[in-house]
C-alpha cells in the first residue's frame, strides 16, 4: 500500500513539473507585440539641402584711378543713398593733368585760328591767280590738321575732367556698407583690375538663399514651394522662405551633382546676416489631417512559425488554406495579361488593385489593340502612354501612380494588426496604400481606420533568458522583428 502511495505521489510530482516546465517554455517562446493606435495627423514631405544667405543685390565698389586715399566718409554698416560720397582720392595729380590739357587746348585753338586766317588769304590770292593750286591745297590741308588737333585737345580736357570726377567715389545704389577694404592714407593702384574698396548690400530686410539640391531630389522642387530653414545662430527658431528659381546649370563637387535653388527670405527683423549657413527643408508635398502610421510599422518582420491571418499574409506564416482557395490563388497568379498579378506576383500599376474583372478584360483588349506581347517583354514607354490614353477615353480608372507622373506614387505595403489580447492574440496582415512620408511617419490612403491596433514591433525572447535553453554560450538579448 505504501509503495502504491509513493508511486502516486511520484507521478503527481512529475506531472506538476512537466506542466510548470511547459508553461515556462510557452512563455519563453511567445512573442511580445509593440502596438500603437492608428491616428490622424499631418504629413509634410521635404527635400533637405544646405545653402548660404546672401543679399538680393550686392555691389562691389572699386576705383578706376590710382592715387592716395585722402578721405573716407563711411565705415562698416554705414547706411548710404545712391550718389553719396564714400571716399576721395587725392586729386592733385588729376587737377594738374586737367590744367595741362586745358593749356594744350588753348594752344590748339590759337593754331587753328591762325590756319583759318592763312587759308582765307591763300584762297583770295588763288582766285586772283597769284598762287598756284598746290599752295592753295596745302593751306586747306593745314587748316584741317589744325582743326583735328583742336578736337584731340578738347577730348584730352574731357578725359582729364572724367579722371578728376573719379577721384570722388560715390555709392551706386541705396543700401548698407557690408565691407570696407581701404583706409585713409592707403594708396590705391588701379592698373589692370579695379581694386574693390567697398561692398554695398541693397536691402538686408530681403535676402536670398542659394541652396545646393542634389540631383536625386531636384525633380520634386518647383518654384513657389514653401521653405523652412534654420541657422546655427538661432537653433531654436524656424525661418520661412519661398523657392523663386531652380537653375538648370549643374555643379559637380566630388562627383556629386547639385543644382542651385534660389530661395527668397523675409528678414524684416534683420536677425539673419549675410554668409550664414542655412539648413533648408523644401516642402514638396503636404497632407493635413490624414491617417498616418509610424514607419516602424512598415518594417515589421514576422518570426517564423507565427500564424498570420488575412489575405495579405505571407505564405510562410499564413494559416493553411483550403485546397480550392489555394488552387484559385495560384491560377490567378499565372495570368500574364498585365492587368492584375503577373507571374512574378507584382501588381501592374496601370489599373490598380481594386479593378473589377470586366475592367481587367477591357484592359486586356486595349493591350491587344496596342500590340503588347508580354512574351517579348513589358510594354514600352510609348505603349504605356497609348494604353493610358485609351483607358481614359473608354472610362477605365487609371491608377494614381500612373495617372500623375512626377507626383509621389501610391504604393502598396503590408502592415499587421493585433486582434485580441493575451495568449489568444493573433496577427492580421493588411494591405494598405501608402502615400508620402516625412521620415518618421507615412500617409495611409486606404486600408486602415482610425483606432486600429497597429503592430510596430515584435520581440521574441532570445538566447540567454531564463525562460528557454541557451542556444549560444555567449547569451543574447531579445530579438526585435
Amino acid at each position: 500500500m505504501k509503495k502504491l502511495l509513493y508511486l502516486v505521489l511520484l507521478l503527481g510530482a512529475a506531472g506538476a513539473g512537466w506542466y510548470y516546465y511547459a508553461q515556462r517554455q510557452d512563455a519563453a517562446t511567445a512573442p511580445e507585440f509593440a502596438t500603437t493606435k492608428v491616428a490622424r495627423g499631418d504629413i509634410i514631405q521635404t527635400v533637405t539641402a544646405t545653402g548660404q544667405l546672401d543679399p538680393l543685390i550686392s555691389v562691389d565698389v572699386g576705383s578706376q584711378i590710382s592715387g592716395l586715399v585722402q578721405k573716407l566718409y563711411v565705415d562698416f554698416n554705414s547706411p548710404v543713398k545712391k550718389g553719396d560720397k564714400l571716399a576721395e582720392i587725392d586729386p592733385a595729380t588729376y587737377e594738374q593733368r586737367l590744367r595741362q590739357a586745358q593749356a594744350n587746348l588753348a594752344s590748339a585753338e590759337a593754331s587753328a585760328r591762325l590756319q583759318r586766317l592763312n587759308s582765307d588769304r591763300v584762297k583770295s590770292l588763288h582766285e586772283q591767280k597769284l598762287v598756284t593750286q598746290q599752295e592753295y591745297d596745302q593751306a586747306l590741308v593745314q587748316l584741317q590738321q589744325a582743326e583735328a588737333q583742336l578736337l584731340t585737345n578738347k577730348a584730352q580736357v574731357e578725359n582729364a575732367l572724367v579722371d578728376l570726377e573719379r577721384c570722388t567715389i560715390s555709392s551706386p545704389i541705396d543700401g548698407i556698407v557690408m565691407s570696407k577694404q581701404t583706409e585713409e592714407g592707403k594708396t590705391v593702384a588701379a592698373s589692370l583690375n579695379a581694386p574693390v574698396l567697398f561692398t554695398i548690400a541693397n536691402d538686408l530686410s530681403k535676402m536670398q538663399i542659394t541652396a545646393a539640391v542634389a540631383e536625386a531630389d531636384i525633380g520634386s522642387v518647383e518654384t513657389g514651394q514653401s521653405v523652412t530653414f534654420s541657422v546655427d545662430a538661432f537653433p531654436n527658431r524656424t525661418f520661412r522662405g519661398e523657392v523663386v528659381q531652380v537653375r538648370n546649370a549643374p555643379k559637380t563637387t566630388s562627383n556629386v551633382v547639385t543644382y542651385e535653388t534660389i530661395i527668397n527670405v523675409n528678414n524684416a527683423d534683420l536677425r539673419l546676416r549675410p554668409g550664414m549657413t542655412a539648413n533648408v527643408s523644401i516642402i514638396v508635398a503636404r497632407r493635413d489631417n490624414v491617417i498616418r502610421i509610424p514607419n516602424s510599422a512598415l518594417r515589421v518582420r514576422v518570426p517564423e512559425g507565427t500564424v498570420v491571418t488575412g489575405a495579405a499574409a505571407p505564405a510562410s506564416t499564413a494559416a493553411p488554406k483550403p485546397p480550392s482557395a489555394t488552387a484559385d490563388s495560384s491560377a490567378s497568379q499565372t495570368k500574364g495579361d498585365g492587368s492584375g498579378s503577373g507571374r512574378s506576383g507584382r501588381r501592374n500599376s496601370l489599373l490598380g488593385a481594386d479593378a473589377t474583372p470586366e475592367q481587367r478584360q477591357a484592359l486586356r483588349d486595349i493591350m491587344t489593340e496596342v500590340g503588347v506581347d508580354f512574351r517579348s517583354g513589358p510594354p514600352t514607354a510609348e505603349q504605356r502612354e497609348q494604353i493610358k490614353k485609351l483607358m481614359l477615353d473608354r472610362g477605365l480608372p487609371v491608377a494614381e501612380s500612373a495617372a500623375r507622373p512626377g507626383e509621389t506614387p501610391i504604393t502598396t505595403r503590408t502592415v499587421y494588426l493585433l486582434r485580441g489580447s493575451g495568449p489568444t492574440a493573433t496577427l492580421e496582415a493588411v494591405q494598405v496604400k501608402a502615400g508620402i512620408t516625412d521620415g518618421s511617419g507615412t500617409e495611409i490612403v486606404s486600408g486602415l481606420a482610425e483606432g486600429d491596433p497597429l503592430v510596430t514591433g515584435i520581440v521574441v525572447s532570445g538566447a540567454g533568458t531564463p525562460q528557454r535553453p541557451a542556444s549560444s554560450p555567449f547569451g543574447g538579448s531579445p530579438r526585435r522583428f
